[in-house]
């Protein structure tokens, strides 16, 4: 159980032979592990909170003032500091240890405890530890000079010739004075060394100067070392080149939190800026836009021209975003062509939109791509602190659900968050992912009707369109018009389609079983399952599996199913016309009704749509209109079928102007298997 979890790793820290105590920001213990307590030679039963211990307790003066003025400073600028340090127990022993501070912060950024982790280091023989301590004074990264009490250089390693360029050969003998730069007066260097000789040390930033004469800062620490007898014998000088350290942590900083294709922000300085920026915005009471970018088609340029013009499509994208990004704006990408955009405003939201709009209409501009030009269409989703919620999650999933809703109205789009578009979208993914559900079980909550059709000249049975209805347990009945547009926007369609096709393929043969005579049942494909590579194999195959002939079948499809690859899809209509399958263009009098379908499909019947009929009795053009097509499809030699005929009305109408076959509530509704058959039996 995930409940278990800190019990687990409470457990797994009491048993580790490490050093492990967490303190708060005064430096009092909150917590030290069974190891930790045997280590310092404190008791097992003691209690931390009525017995307050402290980090001072375990360090001499000098170790303790190295933690409050390196160690924890290094911690509080980067969350982390290692390093080798000793402890010393109850009876003031020291024990050498390899030590680990991590910083703990809250949502704000603030830091809130720090925990050590420290490993003992085991005691070295004498000729051991000699060579170790040579080996760490060659191999130290930093420089390290030794003098002797009259501050005359001894000694220095491989580290100072690197940092310094100066050779041993050139500075023994010589007083570190050789590496002075004129940035500090007389007085900075008095007052040091009344520091070494008060406290026994000396450190903070200073500017040297290079062997080149390159003035650069340090950091450095001095130390007095003294004999066995208390007398002063040598100095110790130890000392960093910040300028390369502070190159190397704004590389880090670079590479943890920046995109190396766009140099923009990544999803790791999000995580981090956000908490920041909604703390001030509840500080000041202003209010923070989240903008969720999406660039578009990135996707097609990379199948179409590759993934060198996509990655140049995400760099102009960015290059234009940037370009009307504010100074104090927070705007990263987080993949692929997304970007989100924090933008802190006033309450007058008017320049902020107006912000928004030329991003919009920046990043709609024409792209050049090499030789391809592009017409890009991007989408954002806008949230806005606090109206849309005060958490970052629930603040980036709004902005993101206004996204989405941008990219289902089509074309280049702004979309503001509300929260019943918001709730409309969760009901969409469930649906989607309930229908995947249901397709993937083949459930009984998923069942076909069928719709009769009737030819007008004696109202007999004509055919029938084999139709999915939907029963959720949980959210009931779900129209077709909710669920198949969401299966659309996906493969799901296709799951859907070919779950319809089997169910037909099943009931044709049960209907056959009971001897029953069937005229031709129409189904549906929709257009993305019609330029499948696979699709006219797997029917034909699934028609063979269940022993139904292509001519028992009706195929409708709606022209839009023609639109990307006319082409292809014809050639795939006429392979199935030539097995016998009757095809039938669905919805004729929407979208474009191109006649140059009429011409160019490999047709038997065309279906004219209900919104043509709905007005039939006051509108004499719809009139017209159905005439027309009638006349045109006679000519072409075509049958046709009038959709969603709801009175008796309409019903004469047609039969007066010799209309061949109609379909709708006012013949019949749609109804399941069993029902069906009873109507083809004659009992119903």
């Amino acid at each position: 159980m995930l409940t278990d979890l800190p019990n687990i790793h409470q457990d797994i820290v009491e048993q580790l032979d490490y050093f492990i105590s967490t303190v708060n920001t005064d430096f009092r213990l909150l917590t030290l592990n069974p190891f930790g307590r045997k280590l310092c030679g404190i008791a097992a039963e003691l209690n931390l909170m009525q017995h307050p211990l402290y980090v001072h307790h375990f360090h001499d003066k000098e170790n303790y003032h190295y933690l409050l003025n390196t160690v924890f400073p290094h911690v509080q600028k980067h969350s982390y500091w290692q390093g080798p340090l000793c402890f010393f127990d109850q009876q003031k022993n020291c024990i050498p240890t390899q030590l680990k501070v991590l910083a703990h912060r809250d949502l704000a950024g603030n830091i809130i405890s720090y925990t050590g982790i420290a490993h003992s280091l085991p005691s070295l023989p004498e000729q051991t530890l000699d060579e170790l301590n040579k080996q760490i004074f060659d191999d130290a990264i930093e420089g390290i000079m030794v003098t002797d009490a009259q501050a005359r250089i001894l000694k220095v390693n491989p580290a100072f010739t690197s940092i310094t360029g100066y050779k041993a050969a050139e500075v023994i003998g010589k007083t570190p004075a050789i590496l002075r730069s004129s940035h500090h007066g007389p007085d900075f260097y008095r007052q040091m060394w009344q520091t070494i000789e008060k406290k026994g040390y000396w450190q903070g930033e200073i500017w040297n100067r290079k062997k080149d004469l390159t003035v650069y800062q340090q950091w450095l620490k001095i130390s007095r070392v003294q004999s066995s007898d208390g007398a002063l014998s040598h100095y110790l000088a130890v000392f960093q080149d910040l300028s390369v350290i502070r190159s190397k942590d704004q590389q880090i900083h670079q590479l943890v939190n920046f995109d190396r294709l766009t140099r923009l922000g990544n999803r790791e300085l999000l995580v981090s800026r956000f908490p920041q920026t909604l703390a001030q915005c509840k500080q000041q009471k202003s209010k923070l836009l989240i903008c969720w970018i999406d660039g578009g088609q990135l996707s097609d340029v990379n199948q179409q021209l590759g993934l060198t013009y996509g990655d140049r499509l995400i760099q102009l994208q960015a290059e234009r975003l940037q370009h009307l990004a504010g100074p104090e704006d927070t705007l990263v990408r987080i993949y692929a062509d997304d970007y989100i955009l924090l933008h802190q405003t006033s309450t007058n939201l008017s320049q902020s939109n107006k912000l928004i709009s030329r991003l919009l209409e920046e990043l709609k501009q024409p792209a050049r791509l090499g030789d391809e030009i592009l017409l890009p269409t991007p989408h954002i989703g806008v949230a806005c602190y606090p109206e849309d919620g005060e958490q970052e999650e629930d603040l980036l999933h709004a902005a993101e659900l206004a996204m989405f809703a941008a990219k289902e109205k089509g074309g280049p789009c702004l979309n503001f968050y509300n929260r019943q578009a918001g709730a409309d979208y969760h009901r969409k993914a469930l649906i989607r992912q309930k229908l995947l559900t249901a397709l993937q079980a083949d459930e009984v909550h998923l069942q076909l009707y069928f719709q009769p059709k009737v030819k007008l000249s004696n109202g007999s049975l004509a055919g029938a369109e084999a139709l999915i209805r939907w029963q959720d347990p949980e959210l009931g009945a779900i129209s077709p018009a909710d669920f198949i547009p969401i299966a659309e926007q996906s493969s799901l369609i296709i799951e859907l389609d070919r779950w319809v096709v089997k169910q037909l393929c099943r009931q044709l043969v049960s209907w056959q079983q009971q001897h029953l005579s069937v005229p031709v049942i129409s189904f549906n494909i929709s257009a993305r399952h019609l330029v499948e590579p696979d699709f006219t194999s797997w029917l034909l195959a699934c028609l063979q599996e269940y022993q139904i002939s292509a001519s028992a079948l009706e195929m409708e499809i709606t022209e839009t199913a023609l639109i990307d690859n006319e082409a292809n899809a014809i050639s795939k209509l006429q392979l199935l016309k030539d097995n016998g399958m009757k095809i039938a263009l669905d919805d004729f009098g929407t979208g474009y009704s191109s006649l140059c379908y009429l011409k160019n499909m490999p047709l038997d019947t065309v279906k004219i749509d209900r919104s043509v009929v709905s007005d039939l009795t006051t509108n004499a053009k719809a009139l017209c209109i159905i005439k027309s097509i009638q006349l045109l499809a006679s000519e072409l030699q075509l049958g046709l079928a009038v959709e969603g005929i709801e009175n008796q009305q309409q019903h004469q109408i047609l039969v007066e102007i010799g209309c061949p076959q109609a379909q709708g509530y006012w013949y019949a509704r749609p109804m399941p298997a069993n029902q069906m058959a009873l109507q083809l039996s004659g009992s119903l």
